[in-house]
């Protein structure tokens, strides 16, 4: 899905990572990759697995603070990454530009994404609550300046056919200014070239948006969030997702609040970096980024 012909990489290493590198598996792993000295590793390749973002680790190690902190004084990360390295694949960017014109985008004054993460697995029911799909309407409507309101369209970016039927339930969805890509019966998983390479171009169509309304904890949104170079939305009825820093920013409408910053949320980030050997308080609260910085 990405095009990676500009990356330094050397091709037999890339290849034979897990076999002649170091392995490093998130969460267990956490120790090695935050308090040793990298740079002393021997092993010529390094394979990183897990389910968490991986920078901070590097911004605390006080082996590498400096270094890293040099290269990103604000702690922004996230997006400068993805906008350089991260570059969608040709075949990613055709249906991108396909499907902004077929669904009319080119054409909005306005737009707005809603990121809905609507399907909990493994049963087929909708996880996101009347409050919260409340929330997604009120906030798409009051975000629109008063002049702008005339052609504005809302793009719905949904993970299941599910979650699409509902939206189309919603006010949005009944006032013809909802944008699908798919009718519900249509939906397209990511589990093929194909359908991951139409999730980037998801992800794609929202950061062309003006706005960007977004699940809590959702990595989808986070990641649209970066590329926009902006800083979204989040729908929750959560007091204060652990990640996310918008204590001060207060809220557009109920339970949508405006966030701080384009960099990714860490999870459990203050409560697993207290147990590391060379944890200290600047762990959870001298970051410059914000979003770990989660007591």
């Amino acid at each position: 899905i990405f095009d990676l012909d500009q990356l330094p990489l050397d091709a037999k290493h890339f290849q034979n990572a897990p076999a002649a590198g170091k392995s490093i598996s998130f969460p267990n792993s956490n120790e090695q990759l935050t308090c040793s000295d990298i740079r002393k590793w021997s092993e010529p390749a390094l394979s990183l697995s897990g389910a968490y973002y991986f920078v901070p680790h590097l911004f605390y190690n006080p082996h590498l603070k400096g270094l890293i902190g040099a290269y990103f004084p604000d702690g922004m990360v996230a997006a400068r990454i993805q906008r350089t390295a991260l570059r969608p694949h040709s075949e990613v960017m055709k249906i991108v530009n396909s499907e902004y014109q077929r669904l009319g985008m080119d054409k909005s004054t306005y737009l707005v994404a809603l990121q809905l993460r609507g399907n909990k697995p493994p049963a087929q029911q909708f996880w996101i609550s009347k409050s919260e799909f409340k929330s997604y309407d009120e906030c798409a409507a009051a975000l629109v300046p008063e002049e702008l309101k005339a052609n504005v369209k809302h793009f719905w970016a949904c993970d299941s056919g599910l979650a699409i039927e509902e939206t189309m339930h919603s006010i949005l969805g009944k006032n013809g200014k909802g944008l699908h890509r798919w009718e519900p019966h249509q939906f397209v998983k990511s589990g093929s070239i194909s359908g991951v390479r139409n999730a980037l171009a998801d992800i794609l169509l929202q950061a062309k948006c003006d706005e960007l309304l977004i699940c809590a904890w959702s990595s989808y949104g986070q990641v649209a969030a970066a590329y926009h170079m902006a800083p979204s939305h989040i729908i929750t009825d959560f007091d204060k997702p652990d990640g996310y820093d918008y204590a001060n920013s207060g809220t557009v409408v109920d339970l949508c609040y405006k966030t701080d910053s384009t960099e990714y949320s860490v999870r459990e980030w203050g409560q697993w970096s207290r147990k590391l050997r060379c944890y200290t308080p600047a762990f959870t609260n001298e970051y410059p980024g914000k979003q770990w910085s989660i007591p």
